[in-house]
């Protein structure tokens, strides 16, 4: 098993009970043994900033080596976490932008344990996305909107497929 827990994380003005939790039950399907954890996060409040939200990350006590999925601002939020203080997470960004729309948060520099998924024709992300190839193991998906719900098995067979340790060139 290569990881015991995963995190997963909901964009703004979002809750631990949507995507995510559809997710959850995608993955757990052929994970029964994996701890999954679903977090409220700050920016479920729209007016919260994303800072505040990687702030409540660094708070948790996240074990060495779990792997974290986000989508959008939870994205965005994880790898802002794994930038900062926590190279030891692997990351995989759902649909994420590089930058909050305030500029609050902004990604640098590129991890070797993250992973972007995303489509540059977005309207949500457009134009936040364009870095994504020099900050991560990026893949532009034209089939990918920012209604996430609409792709839970795609996305569910990428992160197994990560999981597996599989090249994800060869399954998106």
């Amino acid at each position: 098993m290569r990881f015991g827990t995963i995190y997963l994380l909901h964009g703004i003005g979002g809750s631990p009970e949507g995507t995510m939790a559809k997710l959850e039950e995608a993955l757990k399907a052929v994970n029964p043994q994996v701890k999954f954890v679903r977090p409220q996060l700050p920016h479920s409040d729209k007016k919260s900033p994303i800072s505040k939200s990687v702030n409540f990350l660094k708070n948790l006590k996240i074990a060495g080596g779990t792997l974290i999925v986000g989508k959008s601002a939870g994205g965005l939020a994880a790898a802002k976490l794994q930038e900062e203080s926590r190279p030891d997470l692997y990351v995989i960004c759902i649909s994420s932008p590089t930058r909050s729309q305030s500029g609050d948060v902004k990604l640098v520099e590129k991890m070797p344990r993250r992973v972007a998924v995303y489509s540059s024709t977005d309207g949500v992300i457009a134009g936040r996305v364009e870095r994504w190839p020099l900050l991560a193991n990026a893949y532009d998906l034209p089939w990918l909107t920012h209604d996430t719900d609409a792709h839970i098995d795609k996305l569910a067979k990428l992160i197994q497929g990560y999981i597996n340790g599989e090249d994800l060139s060869l399954l998106v």
